[in-house]
């Protein structure tokens, strides 16, 4: 199974771009809350894209979202050395008041 569900608020200003083929990218920060045992809590953040319809909503900084959707793996060779990067797809987003 290959998922994800995360629930955080935006954090920053969503990046709204078309792709070369014209579909609708939105790249966005959800801040996470964690807690660790006998530590003080803090945040993660992570980067999430959405395509299409998703895209084209207005996501604002604060803003609280449960996302849920896929991992996605990339990777690509530069200068003899093998990079690897995981993009967070989402493909459901809720906004919670």
């Amino acid at each position: 199974m290959n998922g994800f569900y995360l629930v955080g608020r935006v954090a920053g200003t969503p990046e709204r771009v078309e792709t070369s083929s014209g579909l609708p990218l939105c790249r966005l920060r959800l801040s996470v809350r964690k807690t660790f045992k006998d530590q003080e809590d803090g945040n993660e953040i992570f980067e999430v894209v959405l395509f299409r319809g998703l895209a084209e909503e207005r996501y604002e900084e604060g803003t609280c979202l449960a996302v849920s959707g896929r991992l996605s793996a990339n990777n690509f060779d530069k200068d003899e050395t093998t990079y690897y990067h995981t993009n967070l797809i989402g493909n459901s987003v809720t906004v919670i008041s």
